[in-house]
């Protein structure tokens, strides 16, 4: 569809002229995609599409949503008249509303016209020699689940009923791979991803490196004796603690009382080297924002501040509810095309070097966790498996597996006390390799 920003004020035009207030995402993605199982190409494909995320606010503030993924101006004003029709089902809210931020920055540094251009065999070799590299990096390697290449476009459009347009463009690529090393009866899988505005930014050597090492050392792993442990988490763990991070930091589960950070604005509820940075136009990242899909600019913020809690993530609605103001966190995709609350570059500010955290008499260091989702927002407890290696006096010297860590979101982040800058972006959080101190594990 090329007219897009026509067929946008068109559907406000229809939702105003109707008495409404209203808001639309129109997502569009150009994706080439190849990967490679055990020798056998496994999928190729190359093509486009495309979805549109409705919303409309009625005068005494009812709101309804509806989404499409026929791209085409039929598909679009059939969604708004559906958003429409459902309205008045819901229930009154004076919170609902929509943005009328006006400041606009184009953001197209995140472009690549290379990645763009690469054509399906381009991609299809790059995602064959990463799987041809890690079954020669090691002979152990016996078993690649996928080792997978992507390149993609993806289009963004904006516009609501008080005249708002905002776009946006940019290329990704991406690669990854899931692997297993066998020797004898023992197997140890591993696996590692690479996200980039380009292409030239991924290094599949590194993506080997990284996920061969993981599965070869999870080999003769072990489960450990119970006790307290130091932790030293890898980014990649590390950005599944901070995902977790999200739900209750959220403005809405804070309003709904779903969050254990409700009543904390403004104390301590981290170590107070801890520094936690919202970063949506961190041009080093691989995605980048500078407006959320309710259309408000998006700003760098610190949500905790050397320990303190500075504030929340919130949209338009809880921002409201809260007394507070929107900070632009309010994030949709092609996948989702109405928005809800979530981040792009979340991370923690860095203090110590990987080498140093790495450099301790003994700890756990964490190459992966499981269940690490089913934190519980309100109380913050969690259960999760988790494997790795053991480090003593500074060197790995054996790894383990199938062991138990226990305890609160607010505990790992009053006991966090290094974090590292080797960051690994991955979209919503960038991880690093950190150092959190005595936590409770459970094993033989």
């Amino acid at each position: 569809m090329t007219n897009v920003k026509s067929v946008i004020e068109k559907s406000m035009k229809e939702i105003k002229n109707k008495g409404f207030k209203g808001q639309i995402n129109v997502f569009s993605t150009e994706s080439k995609n190849a990967s490679f199982s055990n020798g056998k190409l496994e999928q190729l494909t190359e093509g486009e599409k495309g979805a549109v995320g409705i919303k409309v606010i009625s005068p005494d503030g009812r709101t309804a949503t509806a989404s499409s993924n026929i791209f085409t101006e039929e598909g679009i004003m059939q969604a708004v008249e559906k958003a429409i029709e459902m309205i008045k089902y819901t229930e009154k809210d004076d919170a609902n509303d929509i943005s009328n931020d006006e400041e606009f920055t184009y953001i197209d540094w995140a472009f690549d016209t290379d990645t763009k251009d690469m054509d399906l065999h381009e991609v299809m070799n790059l995602a064959k020699e990463l799987e041809k590299k890690a079954k020669s990096e090691d002979e152990r390697i016996k078993f690649v689940r996928g080792a997978e290449y992507e390149v993609a476009l993806t289009r963004i459009h904006f516009g609501n009923t008080n005249g708002l347009y905002k776009n946006a463009l940019f290329t990704n690529a991406a690669g990854s791979i899931s692997l297993a090393a066998i020797e004898g009866e023992d197997s140890s899988f591993g696996f590692d991803y690479q996200l980039s505005q380009s292409y030239r930014l991924i290094d599949i050597d590194r993506i080997v490196k990284d996920s061969v090492e993981m599965a070869v050392s999870g080999l003769k792993s072990e489960v450990l004796s119970s006790g307290r442990y130091d932790i030293v988490m890898s980014p990649f763990a590390s950005s599944m603690f901070l995902g977790t991070l999200i739900t209750p930091l959220s403005g809405e589960n804070v309003y709904k009382g779903k969050s254990f950070l409700k009543d904390k604005l403004g104390e301590k509820v981290a170590n107070s080297s801890v520094t936690l940075l919202h970063d949506p136009m961190n041009g080093s990242a691989p995605i980048i924002a500078s407006f959320d899909n309710e259309g408000t600019n998006t700003s760098r913020f610190n949500v905790i501040e050397k320990g303190n809690l500075k504030g929340f993530l919130h949209d338009i609605y809880s921002a409201k509810k809260l007394g507070a103001k929107p900070t632009g966190n309010s994030f949709a995709s092609v996948e989702s095309p109405n928005p809800s609350i979530g981040t792009i570059n979340l991370h923690f500010i860095a203090n110590k070097t990987r080498k140093d955290i790495l450099n301790v008499p003994k700890a756990l260091y964490v190459t992966n966790i499981m269940g690490m989702h089913t934190a519980d927002p309100v109380s913050g407890r969690f259960s999760v498996q988790i494997s790795g290696r053991l480090i003593e006096n500074g060197e790995f010297v054996r790894s383990f597996r199938g062991m138990t860590l226990a305890g609160t979101l607010e505990e790992l982040l009053n006991n966090l006390e290094y974090i590292g800058s080797d960051f690994k972006y991955l979209g919503p959080v960038a991880g690093s390799t950190m150092l959190i101190r005595d936590l409770s594990v459970g094993g033989k």
